[in-house]
C-alpha cells in the first residue's frame, strides 16, 4: 500500500514538474470580426496551458495598446480581456494577445474590420497652374467597404463627371488624376471630389483650379 502511494506521489510529482515548465498556449481568438461604427468590441484571451505566473499584453498591429478612454484591459492569472467601448474606422486592424512566462510565450491574433462611412485621408485644395502646364491631384479616404473616388467639374451651375466631360484629365490611380496642358478658358473653374463606399454620409469637397501666367504649381 505504501509503495503504491509512493508511486502515485512520484507520478503526480512528474506531472507537476512537466506542467510547471510549460510555455503558454492560448485558446485561439476569433479569426475575424465585422462590426459597425459605434459598436463594442470584446476579445477574451484564455490560457489553456502554461506555467504561472503569466503576463498578458495586447497589441494593435505591432504596437502595444495603451489604455485610453476607448480601450479597456482586464487581466487575471489565466485570462485577459480587451474591450473597445465604441469602435471607429481607424480601429480596424489585427489585434494580438501575447501571454509570456519564464519559458516562452504564446499568442493569437484576430482581425477587426469596422464597417462605416469613409473618413478623409487626403483632401485637395485650391490650385494655381500656368497655361499649358500639367498637374496631379489626389483625393482619398479610408473606410470599409473600401471607398471609391468620383471627380466632378461645375459647368453652367451643374456638376458633371470630370473624366467623361474633359479630354484633359485622366485617372492615374484609384485616388489620383492628372491634368495635361491646362487651358485658361476651358479648364479654369470649380471642381469637386466625392469619396463614397455605399454607407452614408459620403465625403464631398470643392476646390478651384486657376490657370494664370505663372509657370509653376502653387497653392492658391
Amino acid at each position: 500500500m505504501i509503495k503504491m502511494l509512493l508511486a502515485i506521489i512520484l507520478i503526480l510529482s512528474d506531472i507537476y514538474l512537466v506542467n510547471s515548465s510549460e510555455t503558454p498556449k492560448i485558446t485561439p481568438l476569433q479569426s475575424r470580426m465585422h462590426l459597425k461604427v459605434g459598436k463594442k468590441a470584446s476579445l477574451a484571451c484564455i490560457l489553456e496551458e502554461g506555467s504561472l505566473p503569466v503576463d498578458f499584453v495586447w497589441l494593435k498591429g505591432d504596437n502595444v495598446i495603451s489604455l485610453s478612454g476607448n480601450a479597456k484591459i482586464e487581466s487575471y492569472k489565466d485570462i485577459s480581456k480587451l474591450i473597445l467601448q465604441s469602435v471607429e474606422i481607424q480601429d480596424s486592424d489585427n489585434y494580438t494577445c501575447r501571454a509570456t512566462n519564464q519559458f516562452g510565450f504564446g499568442s493569437s491574433t484576430s482581425l477587426l474590420v469596422v464597417e462605416g462611412p469613409p473618413i478623409w485621408l487626403k483632401k485637395p485644395g485650391d490650385i494655381r497652374v500656368g497655361p499649358g502646364e500639367n498637374l496631379n491631384i489626389e483625393c482619398s479616404g479610408n473606410g470599409y467597404p473600401s471607398p471609391s473616388i468620383s471627380w466632378k467639374k461645375q459647368i453652367d451651375s451643374e456638376w458633371r463627371d470630370l473624366l467623361e466631360s474633359s479630354n484633359v484629365f485622366s485617372r492615374i490611380s484609384p485616388t489620383e488624376i492628372a491634368g495635361n496642358q491646362l487651358n485658361k478658358e476651358k479648364d479654369e473653374g470649380k471642381y469637386g471630389c466625392e469619396v463614397s463606399n455605399g454607407i452614408n454620409p459620403s465625403l464631398w469637397t470643392e476646390f478651384m483650379i486657376k490657370v494664370s501666367g505663372k509657370t509653376s504649381l502653387n497653392l492658391w
